[in-house]
């Protein structure tokens, strides 16, 4: 309806429209807006405005979101529409407790190798990181720190660990967007540099060590007493920036 105060006008156009023409692209644009927080928990992913934001059909947007839902990064009620999922208090413990056991075995593969080739992959990633927050861009920089952990698993050699750290990195970054305190979070990163260290050194038990602790510290520094949020709409958030 012309008028209409609820319509977005103007938000999705050429310019800034999501680059997808397939399910697979789809997918991986939704995740992408998760894991850097672009896409909040508790958004809703209705049908319609995913196939005028994409401009795309609706089969290749049902794809998506039931992969997204298998992924356990949405979640779709009964008659209710497709959600981006908001983790519980349960739920985040969790993660973080499948994230101790998992990534313990990829720190433990990659120092026992130490292959001095890994060790500056991942300063490489640390590096850059460094430079974002510097410069303020506090996103992009949080994307890199778990692309830290999710290039350590790749670095392992084994595709199922890689896997399996990919999506708990996700699902992560929901339970940090919905839990995050500042005031708790302030150094976690910086244990990145010394899981670096002790890798080269093929120090293997006192890398999974503090990659145990640094990820029990993430989960201390939540604040997991938090109410769940309310649905959001989505169209504003997936725009491409001009």
């Amino acid at each position: 309806m012309a008028g209409d105060p609820h319509r977005l006008v103007g938000v999705i156009h050429a310019a800034n429209r999501p680059k997808a023409d397939d399910a697979e692209a789809v997918h991986a644009y939704l995740f992408e807006a998760i894991v850097d927080q672009r896409l909040p928990p508790g958004a809703k992913l209705t049908e319609q405005s995913l196939v005028e934001t994409f401009d795309i059909g609706r089969r290749a947007i049902n794809d998506a979101l039931k992969r997204l839902v298998w992924e356990r990064l949405a979640v779709a009620p009964p008659n209710r529409g497709v959600f981006v999922a908001a983790p519980d208090a349960e739920e985040a413990r969790a993660i973080f407790a499948a994230r101790r056991a998992i990534e313990g075995g990829c720190v433990e593969a990659v120092a026992r190798r130490g292959d001095p080739g890994d060790a500056a992959l991942l300063l490489e990633n640390l590096a850059e990181e460094h430079r974002l927050r510097r410069a303020g861009k506090m996103r992009e920089a949080i994307r890199l720190s778990g692309g830290f952990h999710t290039l350590l698993a790749r670095l392992s050699g084994n595709p199922i660990l890689e896997e399996q750290v990919h999506l708990l990195v996700a699902r992560t970054s929901l339970v940090v967007a919905l839990y995050e305190d500042r005031t708790g979070l302030a150094c976690w990163h910086d244990d990145h540099g010394e899981l670096v260290a002790l890798m080269r050194a093929r120090r293997h038990r006192a890398a999974v060590t503090l990659m145990q602790k640094h990820l029990s510290d993430i989960e201390r520094g939540l604040r997991l007493d938090r109410p769940p949020v309310e649905g959001i709409d989505i169209r504003l958030m997936l725009a491409r920036p001009s």
